[in-house]
């Protein structure tokens, strides 16, 4: 069920940062499940940033070849993650300011990146689009891709 905007922009905040966690989980267990295939597997890819492990995700994908109908979105669906981590981590690594007269503002924490205002809405939409790209995830790693490496 997608989270309804209450218009509290912490609690959005909040979504975001444990959708994203699960998101995380659901990378990792896929990531275990190939990595029981690979007898090259380097286990501190276990400590690195989910953007690698996603991208050794992608390798492992192609070189097993064709992908099932079932899994045949979860090369589009990790690069949908990524981007949606990335948008995620400009909100978690910003700060959020309420100005007067302006109302909240979101400072980024990296440098260049202009502010902006600080919306309910926004973390609403982007918790709700972090789930959503969850769920295929997580079905890869507990059903489809252990069918797939099996096979190969």
């Amino acid at each position: 069920m997608a989270l309804i905007d209450d218009g509290d922009l912490i609690r959005g905040l909040g979504f975001v940062a444990l959708y994203a966690a699960y998101l995380e989980e659901a990378v990792d267990d896929c990531l275990s499940v190939v990595a029981a295939h690979d007898p090259k597997f380097d286990v501190r890819l276990n400590r690195r940033a989910t953007s690698q492990k996603i991208e050794y995700l992608h390798k492992q994908l192609e070189a097993v070849g064709p992908l099932s109908k079932e899994l045949s979105c979860l090369p589009e669906v990790l690069v949908a993650a990524s981007q949606l981590l990335e948008e995620r981590n400009n909100v978690i690594h910003g700060r959020v300011y309420a100005i007067p007269g302006t109302g909240d503002t979101i400072f980024s924490g990296r440098p260049g990146i202009p502010k902006k205002a600080a919306k309910s809405e926004e973390l609403y939409n982007l918790a709700n689009r972090i789930i959503g790209v969850r769920n295929p995830i997580l079905h890869a790693s507990r059903f489809a891709l252990s069918r797939q490496m099996s096979a190969k």
